[in-house]
């Protein structure tokens, strides 16, 4: 006697056996290809990450493409979308620059030196994007060093990171990193290589609490769980089990404390270049750029305005896509969000 087995969809005829599920071959999902279905959920997030990935391919394929950084007094103060006249010798501040003599497009107009300033922009965005990844990176390894420390150990070593952590945050950040910048640059004639590592040094010291704290929390709820216990009893060492065990269990809050360090920094550097104490220059950088535009606001051309609008616009775009992406890895590592 035959049993007809029930279609997809139809419910199975009454005595008819119940199809089988072979679990053993059911396919798992991963909890880290969960996490990417959660982040890819999010739109806004994934057009973040897309503006983003083309403002910094822009940034550094950019100035090799378009007319050099160099200025042409006969061409200063243009107004967007104007044709000028790039002389025919390559540009120091831009040697690999492909193009040569010619007229050429001026997509944002040129600056009081004639320079054109979708290139500084850009070049600037060099700057901005190297010192926000930079600092976000020495930032992340200070304090997972000591946030996984202060939590793992505990005592003596909690109460001394606690203790730091609380003094540099009750003094104002951007004070600090002014006189950290201005005790080691007190000359002001540090090159840019030199301004740029005070800079993302300066950044990681002020910055390195708020993450610290939070992988303290981490490693405090982790440090119980059966499986240390389980390398405890092994005879693991210390260090082994804070690098194997603990550190990875705190991977989730690192990665999003990671993206909204980056866009701070950024923020941050460009509040400092602003103020006169981070890049000098004529090492263009966003926040350096923006100050120059405040000293045009009041050109009667009105062609000043777009000196700060174009940094200022850049720095507002790259922030918020950072912060749309921390929030949407935020929700993707929370496991209370995921749908299991």
């Amino acid at each position: 006697m035959s049993v007809t087995t029930p279609t997809i969809g139809q419910p199975a005829a009454p005595g008819a056996a119940a199809p089988t599920i072979d679990f053993e071959t059911t396919k798992e999902i991963g909890y880290y290809r969960l996490v990417w279905r959660r982040f890819c959920s999010r739109r806004v997030a994934l057009v973040a990450t897309i503006i983003l990935g083309v403002l910094v391919v822009a940034c550094y394929l950019g100035p090799l493409l378009l007319p050099g950084d160099c200025g042409d007094l006969s061409q200063i103060s243009l107004a967007p979308f104007s044709t000028g006249h790039t002389p025919g010798t390559f540009c120091v501040d831009a040697p690999n620059n492909f193009l040569a003599a010619g007229n050429h497009f001026h997509l944002l107009g040129t600056d009081d030196n004639g320079r054109d300033l979708l290139v500084r922009n850009l070049n600037g965005g060099r700057i901005s994007l190297l010192v926000g990844a930079s600092a976000m990176t020495l930032t992340i390894f200070i304090a997972t060093i000591l946030g996984a420390l202060a939590g793992f150990f505990g005592g003596l070593v909690d109460t001394m990171v606690s203790a730091l952590t609380n003094a540099i945050l009750s003094i104002p950040s951007i004070l600090v990193l002014i006189i950290f910048v201005k005790t080691f640059n007190s000359t002001g004639n540090a090159g840019p290589i030199a301004a740029v590592g005070l800079v993302v040094l300066g950044i990681a010291i002020i910055s390195w609490p708020y993450t610290a704290r939070i992988i303290r929390s981490v490693i405090l709820s982790v440090r119980e769980k059966e499986f240390v216990e389980a390398a405890r009893a092994v005879g693991t060492s210390r260090p082994r089990i804070i690098v194997r065990h603990l550190i990875p269990n705190a991977l989730g809050p690192i990665v999003v404390s990671a993206s909204l360090t980056i866009g701070a920094a950024i923020l941050t550097e460009s509040a400092l270049s602003f103020l006169g104490y981070g890049v000098n220059p004529p090492t263009p950088t966003w926040g350096n750029l923006l100050n120059e535009g405040r000293d045009h606001l009041n050109d009667p051309n009105g062609v000043g305005f777009f000196y700060a609008l174009w940094p200022g616009f850049l720095i507002l775009t790259v922030v918020l896509c950072f912060n749309y992406i921390g929030d949407a890895l935020r929700d993707a590592f929370d496991p209370r969000s995921l749908e299991r």
